[in-house]
């Protein structure tokens, strides 16, 4: 099965997984929560729903969740499997996409935006 075929009967796509986005399609999505869901001058979701999704809605020992994003103290992302990021840290304007081939284990890609990538914007 191809993950073009990841889909309903309608042929409508799950959006929790099984997508195929290049970086800058993630980057898009990320630019639109850190404009709490105005794109180019039209609000195309809501803010309370931006509001809702990134606030924790569950917790699982030290792990946070919102709808669809970790909440990581000031920050939150979506964490794809085998290494695909969607962060976003709404304090310094700034988001951060990541796209791999699919990577068993991938390693922690947030240690490596706080480590590596945030950095080099301060």
């Amino acid at each position: 099965m191809s993950l073009a075929e990841i889909v309903d009967p309608k042929e409508v796509n799950t959006a929790g997984w099984g997508l195929t986005l290049t970086t800058l399609d993630m980057a898009k999505i990320g630019q639109l929560y850190l404009n709490e869901g105005v794109w180019n001058g039209r609000q195309i979701l809501s803010s309370q729903w931006i509001e809702d999704s990134t606030k924790v809605q569950s917790r699982s020992g030290k792990l946070t969740y919102g709808y669809l994003w970790w909440i990581l103290d000031d920050c939150y992302a979506a964490l794809g499997d085998g290494g695909n990021v969607i962060f976003i840290n709404p304090q310094k304007k700034m988001v951060i996409s990541i796209a791999s081939r699919f990577m068993p284990r991938a390693k922690d890609r947030v240690e490596l935006i706080r480590k590596h990538i945030i950095p080099l914007f301060e």
